[in-house]
């Protein structure tokens, strides 16, 4: 959240998260669909 509040601050409407690598994608994708998203969408609509 700490991370992307900066951007949406500035104005930005998009912000891509990306997990570089292959060793973790699948870890990557979980925590993103379970935690990350639903988090984000929460504070910052969508």
């Amino acid at each position: 959240m700490e991370a992307v509040r900066p951007f949406v601050e500035a104005g930005f409407t998009d912000v891509a998260l990306v997990q570089v690598g292959d060793a973790g994608q699948r870890d990557f994708l979980s925590l993103a669909e379970s935690q990350l998203l639903p988090t984000l969408r929460a504070e910052y609509g969508q």
